[in-house]
C-alpha cells in the first residue's frame, strides 16, 4: 500500500510531538530530582557550635521528646543521638539520650550521658546561674545517677530561682524522701500541693513523707525508752551487789608470829 505525502507529513508531525512530550516529561523528572536535590543541599548539617547547629539540635531533641512521650524509644534514641552530634555541648541532648537508654534498660549507656549531661549543665550554671531550668534539669541528671544530695541541691536552688515551679518541688521532696530528711521532704511536697492542689504524685509523697517522720519519732523514742531501762537495770545491779558484799576493812588485821 503506497503512503501518501500527506499522511507522512501527519505521521512526522505526530512524531515530532511524541518526542516534544517524552522530553516534556524527562525534563519534568530531572526538574524534581534536581529540586529535591537541591533543598537536601540547601539544609545539610551545620559545622558544630554555629547557630544553625544549635537549631537543629534543638530541633531533634523535640522531635526525640514527641517520640520518648509516645515509648517510641529507639527512635528517640537516634534523634537525641543526632542532636548531641549536631550540638556535642547540649547537655539536654546527652540528659534526654540517656533517659531513652534507660527506658531501653542500656543502664552502661545511660549513666555515661547522664555524666555528660552533668558535666555540661554544671559548666552552664556558671555563666546562666540566674536559669532555673538549668538547675533544675542538673537536679535530674544527678537523680537518675543516684546522686541525691547533689540532686537535692540543684533541685532547691531551682525553687529558689523560681518558687512557682511545681514540678521542681515536687522532685525536691522526692529527692529529700530518698535521703530519709523527711520533715523537709513534707515542706517540699506540701509547696508542690500548694501549687497544685490535684497533683497525687505530691499527695502520695506527703503522706510517706510524714509517715517517714512519725517512724523517726517512734525510732527515737523506743531507742530512749531503752536507755532508760537499760540504765535502771544497771542502777539495780550496782545496788544489788552493794548489799551483799562486806565491808571492806579499815587496814589488814594483824598477823600473830
Amino acid at each position: 500500500m503506497t503512503v501518501s505525502r500527506a499522511n507522512r507529513t501527519k505521521a512526522a508531525i505526530f512524531a515530532c510531538l511524541a518526542l516534544a512530550l517524552f522530553g516534556s516529561f524527562g525534563g519534568c523528572r530531572r526538574s524534581r530530582n534536581s529540586n529535591s536535590n537541591s533543598n537536601l543541599a540547601q539544609n545539610p548539617a551545620a559545622p558544630a557550635d554555629s547557630d544553625e547547629a544549635k537549631r537543629q539540635a534543638q530541633t531533634l531533641i523535640e522531635q526525640g521528646k514527641e517520640l520518648y512521650s509516645n515509648d517510641q524509644d529507639e527512635q528517640a534514641v537516634e534523634k537525641f543521638k543526632q542532636a548531641a552530634e549536631r550540638d556535642p555541648n547540649n547537655a539536654e541532648a546527652h540528659l534526654r539520650l540517656g533517659m531513652s537508654y534507660g527506658a531501653l534498660e542500656q543502664k552502661d549507656e545511660a549513666d555515661g550521658e547522664y555524666k555528660k549531661a552533668v558535666e555540661l549543665f554544671k559548666k552552664k550554671v556558671q555563666t546562666e546561674a540566674k536559669d532555673a531550668d538549668t538547675y533544675f534539669y542538673l537536679g535530674e541528671a544527678h537523680s537518675f545517677l543516684h546522686q541525691d544530695e547533689d540532686a537535692v541541691r540543684a533541685y532547691r536552688q531551682a525553687t529558689k530561682l523560681k518558687p512557682e515551679d511545681e514540678e521542681a518541688w515536687y522532685r525536691l521532696g522526692m529527692a529529700e524522701t530518698r535521703l530519709a530528711q523527711y520533715p523537709e521532704a513534707t515542706a517540699a511536697f506540701q509547696k508542690a500541693l500548694d501549687l497544685d492542689p490535684n497533683d497525687t504524685r505530691a499527695a502520695d509523697g506527703l503522706e510517706n513523707a510524714q509517715e517517714g517522720s512519725q517512724r523517726i519519732k517512734e525510732g527515737k523514742k523506743h531507742a530512749e525508752d531503752m536507755l532508760k531501762k537499760q540504765a535502771n537495770a544497771n542502777a539495780n545491779l550496782n545496788s544489788n551487789g552493794n548489799q551483799g558484799s562486806k565491808p571492806t576493812p579499815k587496814r589488814p588485821p594483824m598477823v600473830r608470829y
